[in-house]
C-alpha cells in the first residue's frame, strides 16, 4: 500500500509540474493542496486555490478519475488500485493541471 501510495504522489508531483501545487501523503493517503507550499493548518488549506482545484476535479471526471469533490477531502489509495490504475491518474491528471490552470 505504500508503494502505490508513493507512486500516486510522485506521479501527482510530476503531473503537476511547475504548476502550484504541494501533494501531501501517508499511506494509503494523498491529497494534492493547490497552493506552493503543504498547508500546516487550516488557515493554511483554506487559502488554497479553490476554483483550480474544481477544474482540475471536473477534468479529472471526464477522464473517468474520480476525485473527491473537495480540496478538504483525501484521496484513498489501495490495494485494490494497481500500477496500471495509478499510471492511468498520474497522465489524467497531468491534462488535468494544465486545464484547472487555464482560467
Amino acid at each position: 500500500l505504500g508503494e502505490l501510495t508513493d507512486r500516486l504522489a510522485a506521479g501527482l508531483r510530476e503531473a503537476a509540474d511547475e504548476r502550484p501545487v504541494s501533494v501531501v501523503s501517508a499511506p494509503g493517503l494523498v491529497t494534492p493542496f493547490f497552493r506552493p507550499e503543504p498547508p500546516s493548518d487550516f488557515a493554511g488549506a483554506a487559502a488554497c486555490d479553490l476554483d483550480a482545484y474544481a477544474r482540475f476535479a471536473r477534468a479529472l471526471l471526464e477522464r473517468g478519475v474520480y476525485p473527491p469533490a473537495s480540496q478538504f477531502e483525501a484521496w484513498f489509495v489501495s490495494l485494490a488500485h494497481d500500477e496500471a490504475a495509478i499510471d492511468r491518474t498520474c497522465e489524467a491528471a497531468a491534462e488535468a493541471f494544465a486545464l484547472a490552470f487555464e482560467g
